[in-house]
């Protein structure tokens, strides 16, 4: 829920899709941490399939799986670096993780689905650049809050799981 209410305030909005977020993922990758991998990855997917449904945008079922739910559950990568003994290093690199995970889906998205957008450009090139363009921000974002609050939090959430 509340990585969606963040994911609702949009500090850049990228025109063919895409934006800076305050850090929507946050909340998804600090449950991955804490949880594990697969009820991360699982986490993400339902948070996916709801992005879709707020914000669709469909060119085909292919397009759809690959920008909402599979993109979103490698969020839950974030969750393979928390038995990492320190725990600030490891919750960043987790993030950064979960992080890339999602960017290496909407690079494949944009050179399969997207490449006119490119024009004479390398539809790889075109794609790394339009996606690393907000998602390196938001990584940044995401990193800096994880280990502003993201350790204390997923302390408390360690407590109560």
């Amino acid at each position: 829920a509340l990585s969606n209410v963040l994911s609702m305030i949009k500090l850049f909005d990228m025109p063919q899709g895409g934006s800076v977020t305050p850090a929507s993922m946050l909340p998804l990758m600090l449950f991955a941490y804490v949880y594990g991998v697969g009820p991360g990855m699982t986490v993400g997917a339902v948070y996916g399939v709801m992005q879709f449904m707020i914000e669709p945008y469909f060119l085909s079922v292919p397009q759809m799986l690959l920008d909402y739910p599979i993109a979103f559950a490698m969020v839950g990568l974030a969750g393979l670096f928390s038995k990492n003994e320190n725990r600030a290093l490891g919750l960043s690199l987790g993030v950064v993780l979960g992080s890339l995970g999602r960017f290496v889906a909407a690079v494949l998205s944009g050179v399969v689905f997207f490449a006119e957008y490119a024009g004479d450009q390398n539809p790889w090139v075109y794609s790394i650049g339009y996606n690393g363009a907000y998602m390196l921000p938001e990584c940044i974002i995401c990193v800096v809050l994880a280990l502003a609050v993201g350790l204390r939090l997923t302390q408390q959430l360690s407590k109560a799981k």
